[in-house]
């Protein structure tokens, strides 16, 4: 019996098979978070204060802070810094936003002190425990469901930066900007995959044949808003862009 003409049955088989993966994939994104929340005692110490790591954590918390006193307007010069001329910040405005709604939401409108120091030093962790869900899809789609649970459970527990700037407390957009291309990468690879199989040509776009340019469009614009995300976190994800953009020409070659 052709499984075409049953596609609840496929749609069924396909969601029994993949659950397996599908647990093992949240196993080790909450393994992941927890390796990322060790050092919870070093960030919220035992008088109440809450312990950021390094400078640009601190510099990220007060601009959240601003941020909040103002919502939404984000702070793009700063006149407390080179004194006595000021100086502009550089770094994308999203992660701050992202904080900043987090706050808002847990606090009901009015977040305390408290709640935003909290929201700040999880923000890392969480974020980079959510890496594992890219990176699985991208090994998946490369060398199938097992590479993808082994691409998985290293980024989960690969030592290095990528480590260390997304523990707990380090509240900076570092974490966001590995999370944001990750996800732009497999969104791209999946519109080029989803191209190639169904032979996707200019033509199919003059022509209007949504059959076949329906998948590979509805990838590329999730492609294009994370690369926007990544974008807003970083300026210099242009230069991630570039290679991107490289590549497409010569896969369309």
């Amino acid at each position: 019996m052709n499984s075409e003409n049953h596609p609840a049955t496929t749609f069924k088989s396909r969601i029994k098979s993949s659950l397996p993966y599908t647990l093992a994939v949240a196993i080790i994104g909450f393994v992941s978070l927890w390796v990322r929340m060790r050092p919870y005692d070093h960030v919220f110490l035992s008088n109440g204060f809450v312990k950021f790591t390094s400078n640009d954590p601190w510099y990220h918390i007060r601009t959240l802070n601003v941020l909040l006193e103002n919502y939404p307007q984000r702070m793009f010069f700063n006149p407390m810094t080179n004194y006595p001329y000021g100086s502009y910040i550089h770094f994308g405005p999203l992660y701050d936003q992202m904080m900043a709604i987090t706050s808002l939401i847990l606090g009901l409108g009015s977040p305390s002190q408290d709640l935003i120091n909290t929201v700040g030093a999880y923000f890392p962790a969480v974020l980079g425990a959510l890496t594992v869900i890219p990176v699985y899809y991208i090994g998946k789609y490369l060398g199938g469901r097992k590479t993808g649970i082994l691409a998985a459970v290293f980024i989960a527990f690969a030592p290095g930066q990528f480590l260390s700037r997304s523990l707990i407390g380090f509240t900076d957009h570092h974490v966001a900007e590995s999370l944001f291309s990750t996800f732009f990468m497999m969104f791209f690879m999946l519109a080029i995959i989803t191209a190639k199989k169904k032979n996707l040509r200019f033509e199919d776009l003059f022509n209007k044949n949504f059959n076949v340019v329906k998948e590979p469009l509805i990838y590329s614009i999730i492609a294009g808003v994370m690369y926007s995300a990544y974008q807003l976190s970083w300026p210099g994800a242009s230069l991630f862009l570039f290679i991107a953009l490289v590549y497409a020409v010569v896969q369309y070659i």
